[in-house]
């Protein structure tokens, strides 16, 4: 707990785009190493998307990753800006002699959704699905579908949520079991928990848009041999996909000729311990 990084030789000026545990590792450790450091944070609260799982089932711990990381960042000097969502002329106001941008990632939209629907934000990504859902108490009649391409932690955390608020919960994916991504015990674990929860999962296959989902029908598709099977009285639809980083103050900063560092899913989407260790080597780089 005592542990400090190295001092550096020159003091420069840091901002860091975006509060998520990459973020704030970043920011604290270039603060302690003696910049003077400013993070800009999207959101009200720091924590980035890690807030949103530590509120789901089974990540209430993650919490103390974020609430560590925002304290040592305060207490090394470094200014939080909460509510700001940055721009290239946001950062370039500051005249930075180093950025780091832990500006997360976004999901992609799955080609079976109409883009008409995805410009409606008819079905939202998960994430942004159960951020809407967090402050919901009473229980919703219906069926939650997720789609999962994921195969995270937080995608099944949030499956357990709906399982609270829905009278039905189903996981449609094309592979052939869930949560491949996740470690041998992790699986074990989540699969466990979904089963005693009569969480509905079907494999191999995916959703077909149709006009029936007006009236709460979900077609899917076996993506092998064709077969047809209906999902009735959906209520809640959203999709847990692939990620692309947000960054798009990448390439204007470095033609500004100012040191740019990516961290985070800004760099590669991957987990909390990738993110981790990204924010550590961009403060330390710095």
């Amino acid at each position: 707990m005592d542990w400090q990084p190295p001092r550096a030789s020159v003091k420069k000026r840091v901002v860091v785009v975006g509060s998520g545990v990459a973020g704030l590792e970043a920011a604290w450790v270039a603060a302690a190493r003696g910049h003077e450091v400013t993070v800009f944070s999207a959101s009200g609260e720091v924590g980035g998307k890690t807030r949103l799982q530590a509120l789901l089932p089974g990540g209430e711990a993650l919490s103390s990753i974020y609430d560590y990381q925002h304290a040592a960042a305060l207490r090394a000097g470094a200014r939080v800006e909460l509510g700001v969502k940055a721009t290239t002329a946001d950062v370039l106001a500051l005249k930075p002699d180093a950025v780091v941008l832990a500006c997360g990632s976004r999901m992609i939209a799955p080609p079976w959704l109409p883009r008409e629907m995805q410009d409606a934000g008819f079905v939202p990504d998960l994430r942004a699905a159960m951020q809407a859902l967090l402050k919901q108490k009473s229980r919703v009649p219906g069926t939650a579908v997720i789609y999962d391409m994921d195969h995270t932690e937080g995608t099944y955390a949030a499956a357990e949520r709906l399982h609270a608020l829905f009278g039905r919960v189903v996981l449609i994916t094309p592979r052939d079991a869930l949560a491949q991504d996740t470690s041998l015990i992790a699986r074990q674990g989540i699969l466990r928990r979904l089963s005693e929860k009569r969480i509905g999962m079907i494999m191999l296959a995916e959703p077909r848009w149709s006009d029936g989902f007006e009236s709460g029908t979900l077609e899917y598709v076996n993506v092998y041999n064709g077969d047809v099977g209906v999902i009735n009285n959906v209520a809640f639809l959203a999709y847990a996909t692939p990620r692309v980083p947000n960054d798009t103050l990448y390439e204007p900063l470095r033609e500004a000729g100012i040191e740019v560092h990516r961290a985070g899913d800004c760099l590669s989407p991957r987990g909390l311990l990738a993110a981790t260790a990204d924010g550590d080597a961009a403060g330390n780089a710095i």
